[in-house]
């Protein structure tokens, strides 16, 4: 009996990490690929636009491995236990004796070792991946890498910005002779350092200069310019630099730190890997579809519960509450009582009861209509011979 487990154990090793796998690198592609074209409108006009799009994707590597490996995961097991069942090979495996905890031995120890590389990607890869973000950012802001702009050419910058300058100092690298045209306001001025942020913002800081209002037509002088297309409000701007900071902060810092803000950050990043534990039973029971069907509405359901789980981990990130454990503890073990329960119907209701439940849901909603689409009648079927016999 043992080579008959050691071949299941690679069998369904095989099959879970194969799905981890590929579902983890479409997650990664997918996010790379959503945030790839915003990222090169704000490096359209950067020097070095191949440097600082591989640099930032390599910095967001880290946020995108989170999600993938907690979706890549759930669908792994889920779609492993789905195929299983519709092959009967579950029934067989189920029917040699083999109790359940056995032949998940190898999906819970790939479990342990997502939850170990969440944990380090949460705690440590993600505060690493934000500070070169941030670096990467300030090296924009300042034009540290250069301009592709030509001199004496008026140049569109979005926002309803247009500079133009006649040349730049070789020494400072600065712009000389700066005009800037916005739909308020035009700028001159004698010297300028342009950059720009991840938010595609044209930040600009002039020296020596005079501005129009284009509204009255009144002029003012100055030795001194910040120019921000985004125009930022200073309300919201001690709250993004908040959030900017713990993103940055490693989770040791966080939970160390005196700030409940901060704690509350450090312990909602500490859901992520308790969360990943429950993964495997919730699967487990929402891939099993129902007797004699195909269906995968508990699959997509579980999907929904994801989701719900992202949310409340925002949820403990955002309290103010000067006890943040309390809230991750209180939150935890409702996903605790949650996944309890979710084991506890397919004991009650058999497997696949989330799927069924589902169906019978969609009837009740979409009435016969639904059945003619799909060919079916919503009456009871006669026997034949009564057929016949009308």
């Amino acid at each position: 009996m043992r080579p008959t487990f050691t071949t299941l154990d690679r069998y369904l090793l095989q099959q879970v990490g194969g799905t981890l796998g590929s579902v983890f690198a479409i997650v990664i592609s997918l996010m790379l690929f959503e945030h790839l074209p915003r990222l090169f409108e704000i490096v359209r006009l950067s020097g070095r636009k191949s440097y600082v799009v591989v640099q930032s994707m390599l910095a967001l590597l880290p946020e995108y491995a989170g999600i993938g490996l907690l979706f890549g995961l759930y669908l792994a097991i889920g779609l492993t236990v789905r195929r299983l069942s519709l092959r009967s090979e579950l029934d067989i495996v189920q029917a040699s004796g083999i109790p359940t905890l056995r032949w998940l031995r190898f999906p819970a120890l790939l479990t342990l070792v997502a939850a170990g590389l969440l944990l380090w990607n949460q705690g440590w890869l993600m505060p690493l991946g934000e500070r070169r973000l941030n670096e990467l950012g300030e090296q924009l802001q300042d034009g540290q890498f250069g301009l592709d702009l030509e001199p004496g050419v008026f140049t569109d910058f979005g926002h309803g910005v247009t500079v133009k300058f006649e040349g730049v100092d070789a020494d400072s690298k600065e712009l000389r002779g700066v005009f800037i045209q916005t739909p308020d306001t035009t700028f001159t001025a004698n010297r300028g350092r342009l950059g720009f942020d991840f938010d595609n913002h044209v930040l600009i800081d002039l020296e020596e200069g005079r501005t129009v209002n284009g509204g009255n037509n009144q002029s003012l002088s100055f030795s001194h310019f910040h120019f921000d297309s985004g125009d930022r409000q200073s309300s919201g701007e001690g709250a993004m630099d908040a959030e900017k900071r713990r993103k940055a902060m490693g989770l040791p810092a966080l939970l160390a730190s005196n700030d409940a803000g901060d704690r509350a950050a450090g312990w909602s990043r500490l859901l992520w890997p308790a969360f990943m534990l429950l993964i495997p039973p919730i699967a487990i029971v929402l891939g099993k579809p129902v007797r004699r069907t195909s269906s995968s509405f508990g699959l997509m359901a579980g999907l929904i519960l994801l989701v719900m789980f992202t949310r409340s981990t925002g949820f403990v990130a955002a309290t103010s509450a000067s006890s943040p454990p309390i809230i991750a503890i209180g939150v935890g073990a409702g996903w605790l009582a949650v996944t309890g329960t979710i084991v506890w119907g397919e004991r009650r209701w058999g497997a696949g009861y989330i799927d069924e439940w589902l169906l019978k849901l969609g009837r009740l909603l979409t009435g016969r209509r639904w059945f003619h689409w799909r060919g079916w009648s919503g009456a009871r079927k006669r026997p034949i011979g009564t057929e016949l016999a009308a």
